[in-house]
């Protein structure tokens, strides 16, 4: 019988990942797609008996899938030109409820719903932590985000910002940098080591 159950367990997983290559190529331009791959593992070895040196004689018993990944590494964010699509960059998951049942996505195309409730393509509502003048208790359990149509929030100037930066060294100069003023410059004789 291993005749015929080992090559039919290489059909069986490659027919396994063929139908994840047409599930990653049908959904190439689904928002917040994550293509997956397929893992293979070896069936049970077989112990036949030794060899003349008394090493184990073992046959494979066929190939399984052992486990079928997704690729969550950060895709392209791209700007849409509308208000309510959102990108999250680097870890993590929306949350959306729909009839009390909470799940996740990665897929930021939201739209303004019933009540001016922002929700997905779907009809789920986005969950988020509430805010009270601008300050967010993340203490409080999610509920959903509700924008409010019609209001508008005062502008708030700036107070801090934090950047991290790589200035590129091959980069033409904006403007040169204007030489020091005689008094600053160190009196101290310059020598070459060389």
């Amino acid at each position: 019988m291993p005749n015929f159950s080992i090559p039919l367990s290489g059909l069986d997983a490659n027919s396994a990942a063929l139908a994840t290559t047409a599930n990653n190529l049908a959904n190439l331009n689904t928002i917040g797609f994550k293509d997956q791959q397929i893992e293979f593992a070896d069936l049970f070895y077989q112990n036949l008996g030794t060899d003349g040196a008394g090493d184990p004689i073992q046959q494979g018993a066929g190939v399984q899938v052992s486990s079928q990944t997704s690729d969550f590494t950060q895709g392209d964010v791209s700007a849409t030109g509308v208000d309510t699509d959102v990108a999250i960059n680097g870890n993590g998951f929306f949350v959306v409820e729909e009839n009390g049942v909470q799940s996740y996505t990665r897929a930021g195309n939201f739209e303004i719903g019933t009540n001016n409730l922002l929700e997905t393509a779907g009809g789920q509502t986005v969950m988020g932590y509430p805010a009270t003048n601008g300050v967010v208790n993340t203490s409080a359990g999610l509920s959903t985000l509700e924008l409010g149509a019609g209001t508008s929030s005062p502008a708030t100037a700036t107070a801090n910002l934090q950047m991290t930066t790589n200035l590129n060294a091959t980069g033409a100069w904006a403007r040169p940098i204007p030489p020091r003023p005689p008094s600053t410059i160190p009196s101290a004789p310059l020598t070459n080591s060389r």
